[in-house]
């Protein structure tokens, strides 16, 4: 029976890589001016780079998990003191201000978690795409120069 791959776990890519050595697909076939070495190469460096990508993106979004675990567990507890303390206060005018600032109070700092949340969230995007950009830039001049070179090479078999 097979195993089950774990596809977000960037070493089952690794292994595919290994398993499937893509230069052996080339060594039939015959490409005048093709650096079938290069392409493999290329390659090679793009399934990286999206396995960098995605170890990235997964430890940011457990860092933000496990951020929203603690501002739970916090949340709860300051919840409960801000019951008590609200309960304590008498039911008049006074009593009644004191508890609409308890409740502002609470609104502001739940916003703020909020934006806090959401700007991990967007960092560990952000640090992902930066991988895979930066991949496409450096792909982009290696198809150039492959192109370059397979050109001369054609050139000058002609």
């Amino acid at each position: 029976m097979a195993t089950e791959k774990n596809w977000f776990d960037p070493n089952t890519y690794m292994e595919m890589m290994k398993e499937n050595d893509l230069s052996k697909m080339f060594d039939k076939a015959s490409f005048p001016g093709v650096d079938a070495e290069a392409l493999t190469e290329a390659q090679k460096k793009n399934v990286q780079a999206i396995v960098d990508a995605n170890r990235v993106a997964s430890e940011g979004y457990q860092a933000l998990f496990k951020k929203q675990v603690e501002i739970m567990q916090a949340g709860v507890s300051e919840l409960t003191e801000t019951m008590k303390a609200a309960s304590t206060q008498p039911m008049t005018t006074e009593g009644t201000e004191a508890r609409v600032e308890m409740a502002k109070a609470q609104f502001e700092k739940s916003v703020a978690v909020f934006k806090e949340l959401s700007e991990t969230a967007q960092k560990a995007n952000e640090d992902a795409m930066s991988i895979i950009q930066a991949r496409f830039s450096e792909g982009v001049e290696e198809m150039k120069d492959l192109a370059a070179t397979s050109m001369s090479a054609m050139k000058a078999a002609a």
